[in-house]
């Protein structure tokens, strides 16, 4: 069984996906993989933690060491941000301080928390594959580019997989999220991000890189889910459009 440190699991808002996360787990993962928590300062009951701060890279090296994989779900997830200074610490420094502490403690595979951020600037209609460049529209699209551009440098020493996460969809945020939305083509359900993760974890030691499309099998995907089903098995379970239908009057 492989361990596996994941970061950035502690959120408390109704859609943030560490609390959704952590009820997959428990329900469908926790025999297949063995997994730590890392927490900075919020408490969490009932899972194996770990004290982790991504600005400190000595301290993370320490800490990594006995790891298998580690998660990196952690960093400034604001979007609309428009001071480029709000993402520098958690988004490019704490990127290179993940990688550089996984090369020194000798950890076998990182998966990244990418963005379809990265490839906005792409026209609706679009099917995006993991070899098409980034196209970010705002810096936060740009800093999740750079964690794409980073995970391809760090594939040189161990196996990097950076996951462009779509419009993540609880089962708790159903009836609020899906009637905020305007497109239905990127919608990442609860239960295909947690075996995504899971599928991305144990997929096969000699698969080095990959950039992962975090869609669920949506009727229109603005990602090619294709060769991420190929590369490491993955068979998403929910198509967004059938998942908000009950949730919306006159969209769908």
């Amino acid at each position: 069984m492989r361990k596996v440190l994941i970061t950035g699991l502690t959120g408390k808002r109704l859609n943030s996906i560490g609390p959704s996360f952590l009820e997959e787990y428990s329900k469908k993962y926790s025999g297949l993989y063995d997994l730590t928590v890392g927490i900075n300062k919020t408490l969490l009951e009932g899972y194996k933690t770990v004290k982790i701060d991504l600005s400190d890279l000595n301290s993370l090296v320490e800490t990594f060491k006995g790891f298998d994989v580690v998660v990196n779900l952690a960093g400034n997830s604001d979007e609309k941000t428009s001071n480029f200074n709000d993402l520098i610490e958690p988004n490019i420094i704490a990127t290179y301080n993940v990688f550089e502490a996984s090369r020194r403690a000798d950890i076998k595979r990182v998966i990244m928390a990418s963005s379809i951020h990265s490839i906005r600037g792409y026209p609706f209609g679009s099917n995006v594959g993991m070899n098409d460049s980034p196209k970010p529209l705002n810096y936060y699209g740009a800093t999740k580019a750079f964690i794409e551009s980073m995970c391809h440098v760090y594939s040189q020493y161990l196996s990097c997989f950076a996951i462009r996460i779509g419009a993540y969809i609880s089962d708790e945020a159903l009836k609020v999220a899906c009637p905020a939305r305007s497109n239905f083509d990127y919608i990442l359900s609860q239960r295909d991000f947690a075996q995504l993760v899971y599928k991305a974890i144990v997929a096969p030691d000699d698969l080095k890189f990959a950039i992962l499309a975090g869609s669920s099998n949506n009727k229109n995907n603005y990602m090619d889910i294709e060769e991420t089903k190929r590369l490491i098995d993955y068979k998403p379970e929910d198509n967004g459009y059938a998942m908000c239908k009950p949730h919306i009057v006159g969209k769908l």
